[in-house]
């Protein structure tokens, strides 16, 4: 579908039920669609006054960036109340004309959807590039919702948004150097003893706490028994499925903790060029760049826009730019990690197909979760657009 037919199918949408979810991707003109189809609604239904509404935002910063919208789309008719989705209990039993839910997959928890359920309206139109298969049921059982779906490889296709090359580059867990390190017996008392993995099952045996230097290799086998034991578990006992996703998600964090320096020497390869490297933690987003944008760095929001004025050209970042951030000519996307998560992965990909010529660059460990993550990933993609590489001098 063209941005024209989009809208079209929006509009067509709201003649047939008074809510609608878009489930368009990244970089499609949701925010445009949806400000126009208010302003339709406000023209054809509350022609004889102005129309009550509430936009759902996600974060903060998010409240600027539509006001920013309203003002380069020439403004939307309506009198808009802009609240985030952790504010949302202000508003409980409250009447609306229209609900705008930005990043509906926000919606998600029950608690929210408690909150969400209290709410009068005329007109509910839901935005995202994913939405979650048990969240469109939920909207479907308690509202008919009508759904317009464009994803990312069909938005390409109709060259809504430019076929991106993806480079994957294939790396091996390292396995003869001791430069980690893995806590065993923590709780055992006495002094902690420092050793070598070679007396893993010495000490373990004797309930001595301890620290051992490890290989990569060596480090990652033990994560994946604890995964493997949380695994199990949680097939008893469904309390313990958290604890198996956490040792999951740890494991995602040492692959790209292992990939620093890898993604270092990428970095250093592009040069000036405008690139974002895509990052699992705070402590990694500010080893890999000068310029991060997370939650704890104040200066966030002026890094942000020194980006995209062009006075740097190269940023990190963890979660912060995942949603509703317009990133101005910036070619190269960087994943040194790759989330597990079908909502991030595709939000991010999402904020590499801005430029008009982009390239995703990730670097993953071949026989690993991580290739997994990958192929589900890319899957839907032209094979001629994904390359995988054998070194950094091929970017």
């Amino acid at each position: 579908m063209t941005r024209d037919e989009i809208y079209s199918a929006c509009e067509a949408a709201l003649c047939k039920s008074n809510v609608l979810l878009l489930e368009s991707a990244t970089g499609t003109g949701k925010s445009l669609i949806s400000i126009k189809l208010v302003n339709w609604l406000s023209s054809t239904t509350y022609k004889d006054r102005k129309p009550k509404m509430l936009l759902l935002v996600a974060k903060r910063v998010h409240k600027q960036t539509w006001k920013d919208e309203f003002d380069k789309w020439g403004g939307i008719n309506a009198d808009v109340t802009v609240e985030c989705y952790e504010s949302l209990h202000k508003h409980v039993k409250e009447s609306f004309n229209l609900i705008v839910v930005d990043e509906t997959h926000h919606l998600a928890s029950e608690a929210r959807q408690k909150l969400f359920r209290t709410l009068h309206y005329g007109y509910i139109i839901g935005l995202s590039a994913t939405i979650p298969d048990k969240l469109k049921m939920w909207f479907k059982y308690y509202y008919h919702a009508q759904i317009v779906t464009c994803d990312i490889v069909e938005a390409i296709e109709d060259e809504i948004l430019p076929e991106p090359t993806i480079l994957l580059l294939p790396l091996q867990i390292e396995n003869s150097r001791m430069s980690e390190t893995i806590e065993i017996n923590p709780k055992s008392p006495g002094p902690i003893v420092y050793g070598e993995y070679k007396d893993y099952w010495t000490l373990k045996r004797k309930k001595v706490h301890a620290i051992l230097r490890c290989t990569q290799r060596q480090k990652l086998a033990e994560i994946e028994k604890t995964i493997e034991w949380a695994r199990n578990k949680s097939m008893m006992n469904p309390r313990m499925k958290q604890t198996y996703l956490y040792f999951c998600g740890k494991r995602l964090e040492f692959f790209a903790d292992c990939k620093i320096p890898t993604v270092k020497m990428i970095l250093s390869h592009l040069k000036d060029a405008r690139a974002i490297t895509f990052c699992r933690s705070i402590e990694q987003c500010e080893k890999l760049g000068k310029y991060s944008i997370h939650s704890q760095n104040k200066d966030a929001a002026l890094i942000y826009d020194k980006f995209n004025r062009g006075e740097i050209n190269q940023i990190t970042s963890v979660n912060i730019l995942n949603e509703n951030a317009n990133l101005v000519n910036c070619k190269y996307a960087v994943f040194c990690n790759i989330p597990a998560s079908d909502i991030v992965m595709p939000q991010r990909i999402g904020r590499a197909l801005r430029h008009k010529s982009p390239v995703i660059i990730v670097p993953y460990y071949k026989g690993t979760r991580e290739e997994e993550l990958i192929t589900e990933a890319f899957k839907d993609f032209r094979r001629e657009s994904v390359k995988v590489i054998k070194s950094i001098s091929e970017i």
